[in-house]
């Protein structure tokens, strides 16, 4: 049987901690379709940890669809994941193939036709790399995501600010293969004076409130409602504010705070509604089976993405 360890002086959270191990088991297929996971209290009592904390994790491995809960069986590993991440788990990714396989030759298509263009395919998105930069490993989950949602056409890399830093004073020269640097504005600054002469260019990419959904919802509310906003950090939360004034919402009495902070029920509490970020709930994500709380949706700004589609020469 797997056993769980957490580390005490780890600069990460006991919930990170037993999820990164847990997630990490699943994808690898060390933890197969169906395998038990411990019940949350025999877990918690193994690890010295709070009931809550195990069952915390639990539950966002059951929102991201890694595991599921059954009525008298507990919480299981699942049997169709969409985890994107476990097309590393070679089992998985034959079932992908096939499953594809058969849907080429359902739509009338040969084998031979579906390989050239999947060759071909393959072959433009690799001739378009981006770096794509955040400061956190949360964001850069969540954001860069939604970059190769929007980009569809090019190869989209992750990396965090430091992780860059230490790969240019290492070897400059890795930023040969990139067509272009994607970064937040407020990265921007710190990023400029590090990039050698011949540096691909820079792409200020900001994320914005969806303005199909949480605008709107946001505009609606009566004056002086009492909104709060959480995030991983206190920038982000910065950043949730700006962007509300950005769009015009100042009618509103806004209350905000970071996931982690011990006082962050205490905020739900006053307020009347609640907006989570993507960042926050992978920090917490047990707030957002609060009723008060809401997804805090976010999409790139257009204007960064045009920008970026022009650089590159992709529509």
């Amino acid at each position: 049987m797997i056993r769980f360890t957490l580390q005490k002086h780890s600069s990460l959270s006991y919930h990170e901690q037993l999820y990164q191990q847990i997630a990490s088991f699943i994808r690898s297929g060390q933890l197969a379709p169906h395998a038990q996971l411990p019940p949350v209290r025999v877990l918690a009592a193994q690890l010295r940890v709070n009931y809550n904390t195990v069952r915390s994790v639990y539950l966002r491995l059951q929102q991201e669809g890694l595991v599921e809960s059954r009525q008298g069986r507990g919480t299981i590993v699942s049997n169709v994941i969409t985890d994107p991440l476990l097309t590393r788990n070679q089992a998985q990714l034959t079932l992908l193939a096939k499953q594809t396989l058969h849907q080429v030759q359902a739509m009338g298509y040969t084998w031979d036709e579906f390989i050239r263009v999947l060759t071909s395919v393959s072959r433009e998105i690799n001739e378009l790399p981006v770096l794509f930069l955040r400061f956190t490993e949360l964001e850069l989950a969540e954001y860069c995501r939604l970059v190769q949602h929007y980009l569809p056409n090019v190869r989209v890399e992750g990396g965090t600010h430091e992780g860059f830093c230490e790969q240019m004073a290492a070897d400059p020269q890795f930023l040969e293969r990139y067509k272009a640097i994607v970064v937040h504005p407020s990265m921007y600054a710190e990023l400029e004076p590090l990039l050698p002469s011949g540096a691909p260019p820079v792409v200020c990419l900001d994320f914005i409130p969806d303005p199909a959904v949480v605008i709107p919802e946001l505009d609606a509310y009566p004056g002086q409602t009492k909104v709060g906003l959480i995030c991983a950090t206190a920038q982000g939360v910065k950043g949730m504010v700006e962007d509300l004034v950005n769009a015009g919402i100042n009618h509103l009495d806004l209350h905000t705070g970071e996931a982690h902070h011990p006082d962050v029920f205490d905020l739900i509490a006053r307020c009347d509604v609640v907006y989570l970020s993507k960042p926050g709930y992978m920090t917490r994500p047990q707030l957002l089976t609060l009723p008060k709380v809401k997804e805090y949706r976010e999409i790139p700004d257009h204007h960064g993405i045009h920008q970026l589609r022009s650089i590159i020469g992709v529509r």
